[in-house]
């Protein structure tokens, strides 16, 4: 009896134990179904301050998170894990950093991905908040446009020397474009501009600084504020080029364009806590009279604006000149685009593209040593030969070049007038020293210029 009953309740506890197994099997998969995704996304604010701009997505919980960053075009792009929705944010001002926000497939599907299209790679920083009214992933972006402050540095104060910034592109968590053969564009712009500045440092009355000298990363919206903080006469920043196609090859060579230049313009002059600090000397005449303030520092402020663009042109096409003889040019006359390292309002600025690292064959030359030496040899010529016309007032070469006369070559749409205007002399003056007896001048003409 006993034993019948044993044999009878033997099989029923073992189904009693699978069902109790695949019950909590069941249970754990729904618990796996459930808690795929953890939270939702329930909202998005993005705003311009100004000074930077920063997005908030709420979250209906705590989630964690990872971000990267891409280039062409530029894009942050956030991978929150376990999470769902969706954002569609587009901005209404084009001149905004972040221009929009979208949703986009993510690795797995328990995460969502979100990309932010953002006018430049500034700096930024990534945090969890949480609120009485809920959870927050924020991404704060450094201000892309500061306002640069001008400086009018005083001749009895300057350095002897001609200061050149030579700014090596990219760095740390920020490589640049990638060659065919893995060759980071950060690790060839720190190589060309070490060696270029070993170049003006063994020129006497000439000395370059580094905006970066290591492998770290440098938001491009603070470069000009580091030539600024070394008393800069150039900025040089130094890039190479990509494109999703291997063809393209050569060097180019970019200014600021006009409309990012008067972007940086209007911001100055809305700064009017900072103006005394922007114009330097020129504090006690504008405090003089608040009615013509706001003229005064208009027309100081355009003045050192156009000043320092025509040197950019100046400089950059002395540059182009001496780059032809040793490399192919992808654009044989100067580019312009708007770019943060370029914004400096009182530092005349350039951005050197030496070649295409997506191009094999330029890949190899920029893992040349020798290559990098004759580009960097090429921009030391063009700038030396731009700052013996053109040196700083105050500096070695100005002393020396003010012994003698300079040289002159006429170019395309230039007259006496405006010749005459920017050396500051008057054109009776240039038609004496060059024998003319006509205000009619020819192309590729040199003319002596008189000094002292």
């Amino acid at each position: 009896m006993s034993s019948h009953h044993l044999e009878l309740t033997k099989p029923s506890h073992q189904v009693c134990r699978l069902s109790i197994r695949s019950l909590v099997i069941l249970l754990c998969g729904c618990v796996i179904s459930f808690s795929a995704f953890c939270a939702e996304v329930i909202g998005l604010d993005v705003t311009h301050p100004n000074s930077g701009a920063q997005a908030s997505f709420k979250l209906s919980e705590k989630s964690k998170f990872s971000h990267f960053t891409l280039e062409k075009p530029n894009r942050v792009v956030i991978d929150i894990k376990g999470a769902k929705g969706t954002v569609n944010y587009r901005a209404k001002d084009r001149d905004d950093l972040i221009q929009r926000i979208r949703s986009s497939t993510p690795k797995t599907q328990q995460d969502s991905r979100f990309v932010l299209e953002v006018a430049e790679l500034v700096d930024y920083k990534i945090t969890h908040v949480t609120q009485s009214d809920g959870s927050y992933i924020q991404i704060k972006f450094d201000d892309p446009q500061p306002s640069a402050p001008i400086i009018t540095r005083g001749q009895t104060q300057r350095d002897d020397d001609i200061v050149i910034a030579i700014d090596a592109g990219h760095g740390g968590r920020d490589p640049g474009s990638i060659g065919p053969t893995g060759t980071y564009e950060k690790r060839i712009t720190l190589a060309i501009a070490k060696q270029l500045q070993k170049r003006f440092n063994a020129e006497p009355g000439l000395r370059a600084v580094l905006t970066r000298d290591g492998d770290y990363y440098i938001s491009p919206s603070k470069r000009p504020l580091i030539a600024r903080e070394k008393k800069a006469d150039l900025l040089i920043s130094i890039h190479a080029d990509a494109f999703h196609s291997p063809k393209p090859r050569g060097a180019s060579v970019w200014t600021i364009n006009n409309g990012r230049a008067q972007t940086e313009f209007a911001r100055l002059l809305e700064n009017k806590s900072r103006q005394s600090e922007l114009l330097a000397g020129a504090n006690t005449v504008i405090t003089q009279s608040e009615d013509d303030n706001a003229s005064f520092v208009r027309t100081i402020l355009d003045m050192t604006k156009d000043a320092t663009r025509k040197s950019s042109y100046d400089a950059s096409d002395y540059i182009i000149k001496e780059m032809k003889k040793v490399t192919k040019m992808h654009k044989k006359e100067r580019q312009y685009a708007s770019l943060a390292v370029l914004t400096a309002q009182d530092i005349p600025s350039i951005l050197v593209e030496v070649g295409f690292i997506s191009n094999p064959t330029e890949e190899k030359n920029l893992n040349w040593s020798k290559y990098r030496q004759r580009l960097a040899d090429a921009i030391f010529t063009g700038v030396s030969k731009y700052f013996k016309i053109y040196p700083p007032d105050g500096t070695l070469w100005s002393r020396l070049e003010n012994t003698s006369n300079i040289q002159h070559v006429v170019k395309p749409g230039e007259s006496l007038f405006k010749i005459a205007r920017r050396y500051d002399i008057s054109i009776e003056q240039i038609k004496q020293a060059n024998n003319l007896k006509r205000d009619l001048l020819k192309t590729n003409q040199t003319l002596i210029i008189p000094r002292g």
